[in-house]
């Protein structure tokens, strides 16, 4: 079973994530800001996720899909990540029709 600490810290991080998701979801353009945001709060939903599941009394099952969960975190905090370095962090059809001049 999770502690009341590990259940606070996810729903903290979870309640980040989803804010920062809501205005992505609204914005047309992503800056680099807020696809660093987005890489933090994906990194801390994954953190928690992990920190639950390091409760070894829990069945196969349930570490099999929190260790799940903690890799899809990981993986967008990775994507956001790459995309808050890049300098076109707009819609992705913009940038592939141009070209970088020296």
């Amino acid at each position: 079973m999770a502690t009341k600490k590990q259940v606070r810290a996810w729903e903290e991080a979870y309640r980040h994530y989803g804010s920062t998701s809501e205005l992505v979801a609204r914005t047309r353009q992503v800056d680099a800001a807020t696809a660093q945001d987005m890489a933090s709060a994906s990194w801390a939903v994954a953190v928690s996720w992990r920190a639950i599941a390091g409760n070894p009394e829990l069945p196969w099952w349930m570490l099999a899909a929190l260790e799940s969960a903690a890799q899809a975190f990981e993986e967008q905090a990775r994507h956001w990540q790459a995309r808050s370095t890049d300098n076109a962090c707009g819609v992705a059809s913009v940038r592939s029709g141009s070209r970088r001049r020296a």
